[in-house]
């Protein structure tokens, strides 16, 4: 793994620095690099937020992105050599670059702050921590332009589509699809060999089963073992639910552990899913899953991305089982965290976009399910970041208001509550998506209450979290009351632009929100 900068490699892969980082392995850290810059300065958020990667030798990444890690895997097995391909750490590509270089591939996310679902984090659209990293690379790939051609891909390429978007920097090539895996080599070959290759690819998605293996450590240690959900919610465009191969998952986490990743995370859409048929849980495949993985030699943690509230709240033994095997709730591994859905506290909405999310409750029976299921997840040390949705088509102000109220409700819970807004796509692809503009009285005040729950609760998970490291724990005490006024103030200074971008007038006191007609009444 030792890498010398005298070696010449005719491809190079990197990340933007958003990217590659594990985010102290906190989720709720992650979506951060999606928030204007203005919130905090970027060598700060750099350093504490995000810190980089581990490297060998002159900037051999030990771990990066895993698009970044399969289309690696994807050259090797076309049949390119080790020695003509390296991954390594965005700050220094100018080591690696040189006459022999046929092409430089970029992995991006947002590259110019244009998510929509992270709106809120970014209300007044400025530069995202994301899209700065990605043009700090491109200008350092500039300074040390010779010949080589530059592609960006990943599931942020899609905003490099427009021509006048793309001229801005020094890109040649833009491959759009996050699972391209299979026409990857193809392009890079005809890339290489001089022959015309279009600006712009809309590669076809690869399928689960012929993705290859990744060769080399991912951030977060992330490990697909399954894809697409059975519950059909209108928004949402992931297929039906298929099921990684036990033998691959495990080649895969053993990878990891060989460069150095020794925590895991299961990359599926519903975890509770795994193996299974339909929407009801496949106890032994899932017990399997998690058995399997936690007993490859050097994995110290085991970890999950995405679960399903109404898969918890039916299933509460399997929470706990899982639990025992992962050893959650220990002082080495204090708490594990999970991504849920709730979108919305009204049963309405539920039962008109979403029907197969409360099963197998009942539509009327969400907000109990939400709670309960929050609840099963914090008695196994489980911290969830519940996911909300903003301006579903048909959204009146009483569903929102039945949102603030489960909001409410949830405040006793160790989690974090994240706002997005509605993007019309797949059954709801006729629709209109919801703007911050598009923010009315009620919504704000929802936020209100999101962030006001996140203050409260984010200091104590950062501290619980870090508090592992005995030599820091002395650190933390004496940092506490810093990292809470730093949190609270980032809240309220990221409150402060939302109100800012919405098209009403705002006013906001110490606990609530005082709304202001145009015309100055309260």
């Amino acid at each position: 793994m030792n890498a010398s900068h005298m070696r010449s490699y005719e491809i190079v892969l990197t990340a933007d620095r958003s990217f590659m980082s594990d985010y102290r392995g906190l989720p709720f850290l992650r979506g951060l690099r999606f928030a204007s810059t203005s919130i905090l300065h970027e060598s700060l958020f750099f350093r504490l937020v995000g810190p980089p990667v581990p490297v060998v030798g002159d900037g051999i990444a030990l771990l990066a992105p895993y698009h970044t890690r399969r289309t690696e895997a994807a050259l090797l097995a076309h049949g390119f050599d080790r020695s003509q391909v390296a991954v390594v750490a965005p700050d220094k590509i100018h080591t690696f670059v040189s006459p022999d270089t046929k092409v430089v591939s970029i992995t991006v996310r947002d590259p110019l702050s244009r998510i929509h679902h992270y709106s809120l984090l970014n209300p007044l659209g400025r530069e995202s921590y994301s899209s700065l990293a990605f043009k700090n690379l491109t200008r350092r790939l500039a300074l040390r332009r010779k010949g080589f051609k530059v592609v960006v891909e990943g599931p942020g390429a899609w905003q490099l589509e427009d021509h006048r978007d793309r001229c801005r920097f020094p890109i040649d090539h833009v491959i759009v699809g996050e699972y391209s895996t299979r026409v990857v080599p193809y392009i890079f070959e005809r890339i290489m060999d001089d022959e015309d290759v279009p600006d712009v690819f809309h590669a076809p998605s690869t399928e689960l089963h012929d993705i290859p293996l990744v060769r080399g450590g991912v951030t977060e240690g992330l490990t697909e073992v399954a894809r697409g959900c059975n519950r059909g919610c209108h928004f949402c465009n992931v297929g039906r639910v298929e099921s990684r191969p036990l033998d691959e998952i495990l080649a895969e986490v053993e990878t990891n552990v060989r460069y150095g990743q020794n925590n895991v995370k299961l990359r599926s859409d519903d975890i509770f899913n795994y193996g299974a048929k339909g929407i009801e849980v496949n106890h032994e495949a899932v017990l399997k899953l998690y058995h399997s993985v936690k007993g490859v030699p050097g994995v110290k943690r085991v970890g999950q991305c995405y679960a399903s509230l109404a898969s918890v709240a039916s299933e509460p033994a399997l929470v706990g089982e899982v639990t025992e095997i992962i050893g959650a709730g220990s002082k080495e591994y204090p708490y594990t965290t999970v991504l849920a859905g709730i979108e919305s506290g009204s049963p309405r909405l539920i039962e008109a976009h979403m029907l197969g999310k409360a099963w197998p409750f009942k539509p009327s029976q969400w907000p109990e399910v939400v709670e309960q299921g929050f609840g099963i997840l914090n008695d196994n040390d489980w911290v969830p970041t519940g996911m909300l949705i903003l301006g579903l088509p048909g959204e009146s102000e009483e569903d929102v208001y039945e949102t603030i109220a489960l909001v409410e409700s949830l405040r006793s819970y160790e989690s974090v509550l994240v706002p997005f807004l509605f993007k019309a796509k797949s059954r709801l692809g006729e629709e209109a998506s919801f703007s911050v503009r598009s923010l009315e009285r009620h919504h704000l005040e929802l936020i209100k209450a999101v962030f006001d729950h996140n203050a409260h609760w984010g200091k104590h998970l950062i501290r619980r979290h870090e508090c592992r490291r005995s030599l820091t724990n002395w650190l933390l005490e004496l940092a506490s009351p810093f990292i809470g006024w730093g949190i609270e103030w980032a809240y309220e200074r990221l409150f402060d632009e939302i109100v800012a971008s919405a098209s009403i007038r705002v006013k906001h006191s110490d606990s609530r929100v005082v709304l202001a007609s145009p015309g100055g009444e309260a």
